[in-house]
């Protein structure tokens, strides 16, 4: 019987000295196969040694243990040493584009030797110290992604930059005269300078400031070009008008200096100044006809109105000394200074109109008077009818001074008669 039990125990042993030394040829297998590739599996060497010395010491559990944790580190290792040169090869591949795109890579370069700086580093990880492979794998993949933000914003700051350059070419262009290089350096030079700061910036790995600068270059110099067109059509049109106001007897000399001026400095390329002239040139001109047209137009009514108070025997000196002023001013083109004799002019009438209005008006009440005297027996009411008869001939012809002092006798005489005592009863 107790040989039946030792029988039993001894093959028990065996079966867990077998399972035991399965379990570490297959370990043993395992690594064996991944010292092939570059993965540092020395922790799992480490441990399938330790689960040999169980077995040696007949602790058969332990040594399959042991040899199942070496197999489990290998394997993790492996699959992380994948992970780890995955992402080592994206950082180089990330390097070649950036290289090949003129990009500064001395930093990124830098990259993979803090990473295998890391891996060396280590990590204590379920007892066993390992390759920190996650955690450099974490910094090639990340600077990767920055390798690669920076190459497309470097991408797009570069592309500002050709756009710019075109924007740049097509404005130096648009003047298309002979001289066309005077006109170009004018136009152009200043955003040329500033595309080189954008360049300078690039190449400095600022590639945001960059294509905000190139984009500014651009905007720019689509805004000039649209002011040098705007310019042009504006001297054009400015041009005709001033034919316009010379064959209505203008004088546009000192306007047509001005636009001379403005188109130089529009074919020298300084577009800005030229379009503020061009732009405050057209009010001028505009002012001109207006001034010229008001000044010319108040003169004739004038001239209109003054023939008919001289008909009426009108005259004043002010009156002519006015209207040879405006017409002297006008002449010489100063129009605001015509508009002002001309007003005093104006004025002279309105008084002379104001008298004429006033006198009808008294002739009028006293002859109201007149009449309600009718009747009365008064004897000098014949003569006061006589006077005032006189005065309204005089204001119809147009003597208005002499009506005026026949209608003065003629209330003094009325006056006399109306506030005279009556007869005594």
């Amino acid at each position: 019987m107790f040989e039946d039990k030792g029988s039993g125990i001894g093959f028990l042993k065996t079966t867990k000295a077998r399972h035991a030394e399965e379990a570490i040829g297959h370990t043993e297998g395992l690594v064996t196969v991944l010292r092939l590739t570059m993965a540092d599996i020395k922790p799992a060497e480490a441990t399938l040694a330790i689960a040999k010395q169980f077995f040696d010491a007949h602790q058969y559990a332990k040594a399959v243990q042991a040899a199942k944790r070496a197999e489990s580190i290998a394997i993790k290792l492996d699959e992380r040493f994948g992970q780890y040169q995955k992402a080592l090869q994206g950082l180089q591949s990330q390097i070649g584009s950036m290289k090949r795109l003129g990009l500064d890579t001395e930093t990124i370069a830098k990259v993979a030797g803090k990473a295998e700086e890391k891996v060396v580093a280590g990590i204590s990880e379920n007892g066993a110290f390992v390759p920190n492979y996650l955690e450099a794998r974490d910094i090639l993949v990340r600077a990767t992604q920055e390798g690669r933000a920076f190459q497309e914003k470097s991408e797009i700051a570069s592309n500002r930059i050709f756009v710019a350059e075109l924007a740049i070419e097509s404005l130096a262009n648009v003047n298309g005269s002979a001289d066309n290089g005077t006109f170009a350096h004018g136009a152009a030079s200043s955003l040329e300078q500033t595309i080189h700061v954008a360049t300078k910036e690039l190449a400095l790995g600022n590639p945001g400031n960059a294509a905000e600068i190139a984009k500014g270059i651009e905007e720019k110099a689509r805004c000039l070009k649209t002011q040098f067109a705007e310019a042009t059509k504006s001297l054009t049109e400015i041009d005709a008008k001033l034919g316009d106001l010379r064959g209505e007897g203008v004088l546009t000399h000192e306007v047509e200096t001005q636009v001379k001026m403005a188109r130089d400095m529009l074919d020298r390329g300084l577009i800005e100044p030229a379009a503020a002239m061009a732009s405050r040139l057209q009010d001028d001109v505009r002012s001109i006809a207006e001034h010229y047209r008001k000044a010319s137009t108040t003169l004739a009514d004038a001239e209109i109105l003054y023939g008919r108070l001289q008909r009426e025997g009108f005259h004043s000196y002010a009156a002519d000394a006015a209207l040879r002023d405006a017409r002297r001013t006008i002449r010489e083109g100063s129009y605001d200074r015509a508009i002002e004799h001309l007003e005093r002019a104006l004025q002279a009438f309105a008084r002379r109109t104001n008298a004429r209005a006033s006198l009808g008006k008294d002739i009028e009440e006293t002859r109201t008077r007149v009449r309600l005297l009718a009747g009365s027996g008064l004897s000098f009411l014949p003569d006061i009818q006589e006077v005032l008869g006189r005065a309204e001939r005089e204001f119809h012809q147009g003597n208005y001074s002499g009506s005026s002092e026949d209608l003065r006798i003629a209330t003094v005489l009325l006056d006399g008669v109306t506030h005279a005592p009556g007869p005594k009863k």
